[in-house]
């Protein structure tokens, strides 16, 4: 097992490479996975993410690639909490934690670096004010990016604040396990262990309602193929799934690629799965520098609790204090 790291502009490229061919690049700039590298069943590594050759890529796209988002992770209806006016950065709404700045896009110290006999991992930290973004308290974002040898990449976080605020950070990564976008994400099949969606409004924001998956396109209780399913979706996915449980005795999705034999399952100890299918994300730009970004060509993967869950209840408990400390933790198994 390895650790190197590479300098890019003004930011730092972290690799960790395990005893499998399994390899995870972590940026310091928004605490960003650039790239997951797998083998297929013949042994070929390839990247299952979707991103960036380039450093000054990320700066320029700000789509969230492979990016970390705090201080909160989907939309907030009315872009206020607890008589606090956060940034309207959505419409009337707040989004991904606000933009002025964004943690997504702003440089992440790094705390230290792991290596033991069956871990490498990096820590990354990010400092938040208080006010920035409307948000009260001063909060202590640590990221810990770890790779073991069974092939299992967890991600997670710590918060510590000096006064109640919010707190239900993601990672935001584009999975596509045909490997170097080779193909859309038509041909994978996905499985989530959610009975239920979040029902959303015009601007996406949760109404409050749960509606069952069963008898719709959104029922992936069984393993299904993803591509069916979005034939019957004409906006393709951009939804809240809660999930069943919150727990890591098995995991709350799965997605598999036949044709190339990856496979990949996921646990976290967030209620809910945002499923971002891409679906009409048309692009100038090249992805890993091989092909034009495209509809459906990744599927957005974004464990968290309920969004919109201060104004819902039932939707959890995203409210971090002094004496309470949160940790959010996610874990991806690839086979």
């Amino acid at each position: 097992m390895d650790i190197t790291k590479q300098i890019h502009n003004h930011s730092t490229w972290f690799t960790l490479t395990n005893d499998h061919d399994v390899s995870i690049i972590i940026s310091d700039f928004g605490a960003t996975v650039i790239a997951i590298n797998t083998p297929d069943k013949d042994g070929n590594v390839a990247n299952i993410t979707l991103g960036f050759m380039h450093s000054h890529y990320y700066a320029q796209h700000h789509d969230y690639f492979g990016a970390t988002v705090a201080r909160v992770a989907g939309r907030l209806g009315g872009a206020s909490w607890n008589g606090h006016q956060l940034d309207q950065n959505s419409g009337t709404n707040h989004i991904h934690g606000g933009d002025h700045p964004s943690i997504s896009y702003s440089h992440w110290n790094l705390i230290k670096l792991i290596k033991t006999d069956g871990q490498i991992g990096a820590v990354l930290q990010y400092i938040s004010p208080a006010g920035q973004n409307g948000y009260p308290g001063r909060l202590s974002i640590s990221a810990m990016f770890v790779l073991d040898q069974n092939n299992k990449f967890t991600i997670t976080y710590f918060g510590n604040t000096s006064a109640p605020t919010l707190f239900n950070p993601t990672t935001h990564i584009y999975f596509n396990l045909s490997g170097n976008a080779q193909r859309l994400i038509n041909d994978s099949d996905l499985q989530v262990n959610a009975d239920e969606i979040a029902e959303t409004d015009a601007a996406n924001v949760p109404t409050g309602t749960l509606l069952s998956v069963a008898e719709t396109p959104f029922d992936f209780r069984q393993k299904t193929n993803l591509g069916d399913a979005l034939s019957k979706l004409p906006n393709g996915l951009d939804t809240p799934f809660k999930l069943n449980t919150q727990t890591d005795s098995k995991p709350q999705l799965r997605l598999q690629d036949p044709l190339s034999g990856r496979k990949l399952a996921m646990h976290t100890n967030s209620n809910s799965l945002i499923l971002f299918s891409t679906t009409g994300f048309e692009g100038d730009f090249l992805v890993d520098g091989t092909r034009t970004m495209t509809s459906q060509l990744g599927l957005a993967i974004e464990p968290q609790m309920l969004p919109d869950a201060p104004n819902h209840p039932g939707f959890g408990n995203i409210v971090i204090t002094p004496d309470s400390p949160m940790i959010y933790q996610n874990s991806y198994t690839f086979n």
